[in-house]
């Protein structure tokens, strides 16, 4: 790589300024130094490839038969930048310079499919970063217009069916239209049929239509779905054996469905494959993975279940020191961290009641606190923090009778019933929760 781009510099060299063969080999010299960057990361090669993109696009004026390759490829560098450095004004850019690009390939030229597509990536990387409904919205229809212009046997076909499905997916996770996700559905099974076994992007849509399906069982509670979605996700990690770069999400996936599918059935050995595939992405998430944080709270939360179906003391221990692990991974900025919070308080509580050692029920006590104040007015979770409060105190009243414990879990429980209004899912519950609290402090 590196002799490829002295190559490069020395053709350039070749070609001073007003030579006709000069932006081309700044065109080249920049190709090779991103390849490199994509190679090594170096963030001085994608600087000076976007600069030397630059100086090809000013020698390749409007009327230049080659100004929307220029356009593109400057357009290509600036995302990889954004991609690696998340400085937006780069992805404004590149979305601009595909619109010139695509202004410069009219109905009928060969390119413009390529254009539609790269221009609706960006549009989409955009919206995953300011979640601005209107993008997403016309990424979908460029897709749209891409696939119209890859027709059954052109080699992009499948890539654009894949792009607009995971399109379509996303705007259902925002507006929650089940026409989108029925599409987005339709579209991995097309891509699937274009992706046979020995295609190398197979597997990824085999994990793709799996979690397409995942989603639509969670809307509307059609097992049948979650069972194709297990399957699924059982191809796709046949595919990606030990060694393989992904192997780690399928993994993850398969466990989460097949999580869903006790939680919904009831039958053990769904939790215990679950429990299994988790400890096996673990070994992949080793210290200073970004994924294991994550993953150590999967476990958790997995071998938490199991202690409540069989009640095995090791299993409590071990999915508290799990949550333990994984909140040590999530400090204070951390997005997840009051969920760590709250998930550690609930198993210290769980062991607690086993076995009443106090320790566990002050921290858990503690835990929730942290908890609440990472959770603050408007926060959707901020009433489930008040009602495990309100529980932890009110069970630490009844084990040791001081008052103030059950005074402050009245005042939880009265805060947690104003988010519950009439006509609130949960009222009825708050309502009783407080009731019995009330007619425990009369007494």
């Amino acid at each position: 790589m590196t002799d490829d781009v002295e190559q490069c510099r020395a053709a350039l060299n070749r070609y001073p300024l007003g030579h006709s063969d000069r932006p081309q080999s700044l065109n080249n010299l920049a190709i090779c130094l991103r390849n490199r960057f994509m190679q090594q990361g170096a963030p001085s090669d994608i600087d000076e490839s976007i600069e030397l993109h630059r100086a090809a696009l000013l020698l390749r004026p409007p009327g230049h038969s080659d100004r929307p390759k220029s356009l593109n490829n400057l357009a290509v560098s600036l995302l990889n930048r954004f991609t690696q450095q998340g400085i937006l004004s780069d992805l404004d850019e590149c979305i601009e310079l595909h619109r010139a690009a695509l202004l410069l390939r009219p109905p009928g030229h060969c390119d413009r499919s390529h254009s539609l597509n790269n221009l609706a990536v960006s549009l989409q990387d955009r919206f995953t970063q300011r979640g601005v409904l209107s993008d997403l919205d016309e990424s979908i229809e460029l897709h749209r217009a891409a696939l119209l212009l890859r027709l059954p046997g052109h080699a992009n076909r499948p890539h654009t069916l894949n792009n607009l499905a995971n399109s379509l997916g996303n705007r259902f996770s925002q507006q929650g239209v089940p026409s989108d996700l029925d599409e987005c559905i339709e579209l991995h099974r097309a891509a699937l049929l274009l992706r046979p076994l020995g295609h190398s992007d197979r597997p990824y849509t085999l994990n793709n239509l799996a979690n397409s399906l995942r989603d639509r069982f969670i809307h509307r509670g059609v097992m049948s779905d979650l069972d194709d979605s297990i399957e699924l996700h059982r191809a796709a990690l046949l595919l990606r054996p030990p060694g393989y770069p992904d192997q780690s999400h399928s993994l993850h996936n398969l466990a989460a469905s097949l999580q869903d599918r006790f939680t919904h059935r009831g039958v053990l050995s769904d939790l215990d494959e679950c429990i299994e595939l988790n400890r096996a992405a673990l070994l992949l998430c080793p210290p200073g993975h970004s994924g294991r944080s994550n993953t150590l709270n999967n476990l958790a939360n997995s071998i938490g279940n199991r202690f409540s179906q069989r009640g095995v003391p090791s299993d409590l221990d071990e999915c508290i020191e799990l949550h333990r692990a994984a909140l040590l991974l999530r400090p204070l900025g951390h997005s997840d961290r009051s969920h760590s919070l709250h998930n550690l308080a609930v198993s210290l509580r769980d062991r607690f009641t086993q076995r009443g050692v106090p320790s566990d029920l002050d921290e858990s006590i503690e835990l929730d606190r942290a908890a609440l104040l990472l959770r603050p007015p408007g926060h959707p979770l901020r009433s489930s923090s008040f009602n495990n409060l309100a529980s932890s105190l009110q069970e630490r009243f009844a084990k040791w009778g001081v008052p103030s414990d059950l005074d402050e879990g009245v005042e939880f429980l009265r805060a947690a019933l104003l988010l519950h209004p009439p006509g609130h899912s949960n009222r009825s519950q708050s309502l009783h929760d407080l009731a019995e609290s009330l007619r425990e402090r009369f007494m």
